[in-house]
């Protein structure tokens, strides 16, 4: 028994050494309270959601890394919303500037929300693009629209032509210029114009008529309809002549309708009208067609009724 607690009292020695060796190597602050009133400290999931919000807003460049927060203090939730607010934009604006493109965090508990500077790359002025010059026809009037906040300069083969105001729209009148180049703001582009093309007349006969036709069948009817063929009808001035009578056949297009109205009412009229002409009787109009910009593209055709008697 003796043998027995003096192997226990060495024991005891031995881990009493040891833990007065540690006490005076590393030092200690024993005491029975709580280390940290966990109502009094940020939850660990919060602080890490504010950490992870931190640390992309850093990586995004848009903190300056010397943050003064005081790390011996023990922050509360609200103390973290207020040490937050007070973070930096690099250039020294408040985060919450109203400008700017916002990005989000939430946790529990909490929400944080930065607005960073809006995306540094810009869209190309209005006044740094190219312009666009579009595809123009000689002999013609052509609308001219100026997109770009300052004026735009239009030459025609190196010669200046027009300009049009910044932000509006105005009418170009084309010639024989090959080019038309548009300048504005120091940058320009061009385009060869393209040919206008010459109308054609199309005319064509409703009634049958010839020789064995009678003047009586065919007068105060629609005999032939006329129909101007042109990209560029506006340009156009018809006229028909002879003794005919005209109806417009279509409101928006240039087609007519042609009746003959000869001044013979009567047999003996017509034995008159005839007697100095030749079987089959002809009576014939003209469709004259004149560009108001081009002379070269003026056409004109004729149209007949034929006819043997009264």
């Amino acid at each position: 028994m003796k043998t027995g607690r003096d192997i226990k009292f060495i024991i005891y020695q031995v881990l009493y050494i040891f833990v007065i060796c540690v006490i005076a190597l590393k030092g200690a602050d024993i005491n029975l309270d709580e280390v940290l009133d966990k109502d009094k400290v940020v939850d660990k999931e919060i602080a890490e959601q504010q950490k992870t919000i931190i640390d992309s807003l850093m990586k995004l460049k848009h903190l300056d890394p010397d943050m003064q927060i005081d790390t011996t203090k023990k922050y509360t939730e609200s103390e973290m919303q207020a040490v937050l607010a007070m973070l930096k934009d690099k250039k020294g604006d408040d985060v919450t500037g109203t400008t700017s493109k916002p990005i989000t965090g939430e946790g529990p508990g909490i929400t944080t929300t930065y607005i960073g500077p809006s995306d540094t790359k810009k869209e190309p002025g209005i006044n740094t693009k190219e312009p666009t010059v579009p595809e123009f026809t000689q002999y013609t009037l052509n609308s001219v629209k100026n997109s770009f906040d300052k004026d735009l300069d239009i030459f025609g083969d190196g010669i200046k032509m027009a300009t049009i105001k910044a932000l509006s729209t105005g009418t170009l009148k084309i010639n024989g210029e090959n080019v038309i180049k548009f300048e504005v703001n120091g940058r320009s582009s061009s385009k060869q114009t393209k040919e206008k093309q010459a109308p054609k007349i199309d005319i064509q006969k409703f009634i049958p008529d010839g020789p064995d036709a009678s003047l009586r069948s065919i007068q105060g009817r629609v005999g032939f309809r006329v129909t101007i063929l042109s990209n560029f009808a506006g340009d156009l001035d018809v006229k028909i002549s002879g003794p005919v009578s005209m109806i417009k056949a279509d409101k928006d297009k240039p087609i007519y309708d042609i009746i003959l109205n000869l001044p013979v009412n009567t047999e003996t009229a017509f034995d008159a009208w005839s007697k100095s002409k030749t079987e089959p009787y002809k009576s014939s109009f003209t469709v004259s067609v004149k560009d108001k910009y081009n002379p070269k593209l003026n056409l004109s055709q004729i149209g007949v009724f034929t006819f043997g008697k009264w």
